[in-house]
């Protein structure tokens, strides 16, 4: 068995192997100069924001808090020493009432994370402003995740495919439609995606006890932020432990604790933050929490989750393709994410290529793993544009598309790349039109 941090067909870490490039001249090669500095992880996160302000700034409400900014009003229970809500949001729809009090069924991390902000300026802070920040953050990581692929050798590719690739998660993805929005949906997936990129990160740089520790501890941010995250630590732990195989049992295991103890540690607080607010340590709360009218009718027949919502899930996270819907028959409930993303395609032939090797089944099962509980669940990340519940394994994902596409011709990756943007531009006007 090789290791997963080997490098690819013979090239060296750090060699940004390219395959073969394509024709790039002309006007071509000019827009490709113009787009290859996104490989850099400041310059992509940079554009990234100025791009998300000015799509929020064009919305009717502009940067005017919205009405779901929940991890606000959460924070400022946190900086009152309570669980549950203090001051009453204007809109109390998705909230758990319990008790005759108000309480969050999301996991707790990002009010955690916005403390300092609600300190500073109250529960008036807007959410739009900051989501977007986060929005550029996850761009800027996502740039820094493919430098270290590239470095470790695990998916060597050029600057100027990363820089597609980039291009692609801040404009071809849901990620677009997140960004300039707010609400504690759209903040709440950011955060996990971010937190996921930099445990991921954090894997292929890291190095010792303390590079475990650091893959542990983002794990454990993203899984008091969105549950089933932690399953992206499935391929990163088999990446670990076989990179370290030719250490002594006894550092690997040490090793091994360093990484674990964050982990358990999230869960035993989110045990606690459970029991503390509902008596139970896995009662989230969603049993009582305000459902909308659109679901109710299902929701009272069977539950939060139930093998009863995956055809329907499939058929609007994989299948659909609700760009060409005119406005009026939007029903906001998805998009096939090979059709409306297709540099992800890159993913599946990465599987069709390499199938004999573990690092690809340990990514492929990552994401069957992560998505079980999405195809499980009531909805399917309505409202959106997009798959936004996806989001939850792009960065699996990633990894292997850039894995799969270093051999591709560079004119097919932009032009895949070039789909994926004017889908989601379609689909960021839409969205403006209609809220």
């Amino acid at each position: 068995m090789g290791s997963p941090g080997r490098t690819i067909e013979g090239a060296r870490p750090g060699a940004s192997a390219e395959g073969w490039r394509g024709p790039t001249r002309g006007a071509g090669a000019r827009l490709l100069g113009l787009i290859t500095p996104l490989a850099r992880p400041l310059t992509a996160g940079l554009f990234a924001l100025v791009v998300y302000l000015i799509r929020a700034g064009l919305a009717r409400t502009g940067f005017e808090q919205t009405d779901y900014a929940y991890f606000n009003y959460l924070a400022d229970a946190f900086l009152h020493g309570q669980l549950h809500l203090r001051l009453p949001p204007r809109n109390e729809g998705d909230l758990v009432f319990y008790a005759d009090r108000l309480y969050l069924y999301w996991p707790p991390f990002p009010a955690v994370v916005l403390l300092p902000l609600v300190a500073l300026f109250g529960v008036g802070v807007t959410d739009i402003a900051y989501t977007a920040v986060f929005g550029a953050l996850c761009v800027a990581l996502t740039a820094w995740l493919l430098a270290a692929l590239d470095e470790s050798g695990v998916a060597p590719l050029a600057a100027e495919r990363r820089a597609l690739l980039v291009l692609t998660v801040a404009f071809g993805s849901v990620v677009l439609i997140l960004a300039p929005v707010g609400t504690v949906w759209f903040t709440a997936q950011l955060i996990g995606f971010g937190c996921v990129l930099l445990a991921t990160i954090a894997a292929l740089r890291g190095r010792g006890p303390w590079g475990y520790f650091l893959v542990g501890l983002a794990l454990a941010c993203a899984l008091t932020t969105r549950m089933s995250l932690l399953f992206n630590g499935v391929w990163l732990a088999y990446y670990l432990l076989r990179r370290d195989w030719g250490l002594l049992a006894g550092a690997r295991a040490w090793r091994a604790a360093w990484g674990l103890a964050p982990v358990l540690a999230g869960i035993g607080a989110l045990a606690w933050y459970n029991w503390a607010r509902f008596g139970s340590p896995a009662e989230t709360g969603l049993d009582w929490h305000a459902v909308n009218p659109f679901f109710r009718e299902e929701f009272e027949r069977y539950g939060v989750f139930n093998l009863h919502y995956l055809g329907t899930n499939l058929r609007h996270q994989f299948w659909s393709y609700p760009v060409l819907a005119p406005l009026e028959e939007q029903k906001w409930l998805g998009g096939g994410l090979f059709w409306m993303t297709p540099l992800l395609l890159g993913a599946p032939w990465a599987l069709w290529r390499r199938w004999r090797e573990p690092l690809i089944w340990t990514l492929v099962l990552s994401c069957l793993l992560v998505y079980i509980p999405i195809g499980l669940l009531m909805g399917t990340g309505w409202v959106t544009f997009g798959p936004r519940y996806l989001l939850d394994l792009m960065v699996p994902l990633l990894v292997l598309t850039a894995i799969g596409i270093r051999r591709w011709p560079l004119a097919l990756i932009a032009a895949l790349a070039a789909i994926s943007c004017l889908t989601y531009g379609i689909g960021s006007r839409l969205w403006l039109l209609a809220f």
